[in-house]
């Protein structure tokens, strides 16, 4: 059967998503990737397909069960699942309704999961892991190695991840919250009791980004000859770090690259409670997790617990001067993951590839054709109208900025570079051929 994976947010999710086509091409199985022309793709068919839903989008959903297809969550959140509050736990758990399986992070997630749905419906929550973690292992390294970071900043560089994309988002958070809550899947987000959660880890989220600038200037006068790298989550506002780290020459913040980019070639890596500790973590380099407050309401509670705990900007110079984390701290760390990460213990690719191979056994397969002449000249229209609009000036312009920020372009060359990049550094993995289906869309099939 055909499979697809619709990308949201291109420098986070592109690669775990070819490493899953690459695991699915090794069973036969061709996987269209792409922007939301992936959506269009799917329902303006009626024919069966396997669905990778990630934003759960009850419509698409819906459209694939009644043509008799599978859906397949497979949520990129589920380190968030262990902290948000219950309404929102019972927000995702809905999707249940709307899906053939939801693959689950770990035996944690599931444990949260098993007590919100209905009883008939536990034994579909796998635990598989996710696609995208399968890729943050040594071996790895290589391929995401930039030499452009590393030829600009070297190989002994702070990296600081920000993750506070609730008070500092780039639309500002009144507008991100009346923008989700338009959305009929998002509707928690009208919730009075939610909103009060919401706004207690905006506070939380503001007093902890001043800490951490507060700490990238001392790591500045500390290591003058060091270049520190604020790398701001993608929804965030990275003006919010440069207006208040402009006096010091070697503080940079970027958002451009991926997270493991940067991390692949850093010194030394330093989050709150960002996804990319865990990340840095299991590439083997020094993490730090910072903790300037003793109250950590609103904070991804997992996620705090992964690295070298530092409570001062003195306790993370300390740390930063030991040099790499021993091996035995990282034994530990990954152990205390594994309840939450399946990855710890298993491709999380191979699982759910063989999940969507025995739903696709002794079903045929189709897959599509590029759109005719006039369906991509629409396509190039509304890209390049994009393109003119992030100029206007105000809340217009940014938010057509925050679109293309999450899915600009995506070439054909950089799929079959990345693709090439995975099958070296994991030589096992099948050749495929990549046919380009119309703009930033992608037919990825086993040769």
């Amino acid at each position: 059967m055909l499979c697809a994976i619709p990308v949201e947010i291109l420098i986070r999710e592109l690669d775990g998503v070819l490493y899953q086509a690459l695991h699915l091409a090794r069973r036969g199985m061709p996987t269209l990737v792409g922007d939301r022309m992936v959506n269009t793709y799917i329902r303006s068919t009626d024919r069966p397909l396997i669905y990778f839903d990630s934003d759960q989008h009850v419509p698409t959903n819906r459209h694939v069960l009644d043509c008799g297809g599978v859906v397949l969550n497979v949520n990129s959140e589920g380190q968030g699942l262990v902290d948000d509050p219950p309404e929102m736990q019972a927000n995702f758990a809905a999707i249940i309704e709307h899906a053939t399986k939801i693959c689950l992070w770990g035996e944690k997630q599931r444990d949260i999961m098993t007590r919100l749905v209905p009883a008939d419906r536990a034994g579909d929550l796998p635990v598989t892991g996710h696609p995208s973690f399968d890729l943050v292992a040594e071996r790895f390294l290589g391929y995401y190695r930039n030499e452009a970071i590393t030829g600009e900043h070297g190989e002994d560089y702070i990296l600081v991840n920000t993750s506070f994309g609730m008070f500092n988002h780039e639309m500002g958070f009144d507008y991100y919250v009346k923008m989700l809550s338009r959305m009929e899947e998002w509707k928690v987000y009208t919730d009075p009791e939610h909103l009060r959660t919401l706004k207690v880890r905006c506070a939380h989220q503001e007093r902890t980004a001043l800490a951490m600038i507060e700490l990238c200037r001392m790591l500045a006068r500390t290591y003058p000859e060091r270049h520190i790298i604020i790398r701001p989550h993608p929804a965030e506002n990275a003006d919010y770090y440069r207006s208040r780290t402009a006096d010091h020459a070697n503080i940079f913040v970027s958002k451009q690259w991926s997270a493991r980019e940067w991390i692949s070639s850093a010194a030394a890596v330093i989050h709150h409670d960002c996804t990319t500790g865990l990340e840095a973590t299991l590439m083997g380099k020094l993490v730090l997790q910072y903790e300037p407050y003793e109250d950590i309401e609103g904070s991804a509670t997992l996620m705090t617990s992964i690295g070298h705990r530092a409570t001062s900007p003195q306790e993370a110079l300390g740390r930063i001067a030991e040099g790499g984390m021993p091996e035995a701290t990282s034994r530990a760390l990954r152990e205390r993951l594994a309840p939450y990460l399946e990855n710890v213990n298993r491709c999380a690719s191979e699982t759910i590839a063989d999940l969507a191979a025995g739903y696709g056994e002794g079903r045929g397969t189709w897959v599509p054709e590029p759109l005719g002449m006039w369906d991509t000249a629409k396509c190039w229209r509304k890209y390049l109208s994009k393109r003119l609009r992030a100029h206007q000036p105000g809340r217009n312009g940014r938010k057509v900025r925050y679109a293309l920020n999450k899915f600009s372009r995506l070439r054909k060359e950089e799929v079959v570079r990345r693709l090439d990049g995975l099958r070296s550094a994991e030589p096992g993995l099948p050749e495929v051929s990549v046919r380009q289906l119309c703009l930033n869309t992608f037919l990825i099939s086993p040769e």
